[in-house]
């Protein structure tokens, strides 16, 4: 007989279970729950739906890269100070605080990218990708 936990069975409940809806209304309930849920402005991140966004065709490593630059997370100077990794969390460029979002926009040395460029997975995007992934 297997048992679960309480404790892990309380963070494993799919939300999927928590409503009883009719089969063919599951996939709409589930993304009209999600976005209920969901409030960010981040329009790196496309809506959900069934299908993987674009760039699913790239290498691994690119792919990791280009989603870390759609969430805004990574392993810039600023993430890396906060981990008490780096000294400090000061870019190449000059810039005090190497965050995401100056990478992505605002580095001086480095190719820019939009948040629309990450969504659509651009040539922009490709080219920052290609800069980056060996750096965060």
């Amino acid at each position: 007989m297997y048992c679960e936990s309480p404790v892990i069975e309380r963070y494993r409940k799919s939300f999927r279970t928590v409503e009883s809806v009719q089969p063919d209304q599951a996939a709409s309930h589930c993304l009209e729950l999600w976005n209920t849920w969901d409030n960010t402005t981040n329009e790196a991140i496309q809506p959900p739906k069934e299908q993987l966004p674009s760039g699913r065709e790239l290498q691994r490593k690119d792919w990791v890269t280009l989603n870390r630059a759609r969430a805004k997370v990574g392993k810039t100077a600023s993430t890396l100070h906060k981990w008490k990794l780096r000294p400090n969390s000061e870019c190449p460029c000059g810039n005090q605080n190497q965050t995401m979002d100056h990478i992505l926009s605002e580095c001086t040395e480095r190719p820019h990218c939009t948040d629309q460029d990450l969504r659509d997975c651009t040539d922009a995007a490709q080219a920052w990708i290609t800069h980056w992934r060996d750096k965060i």
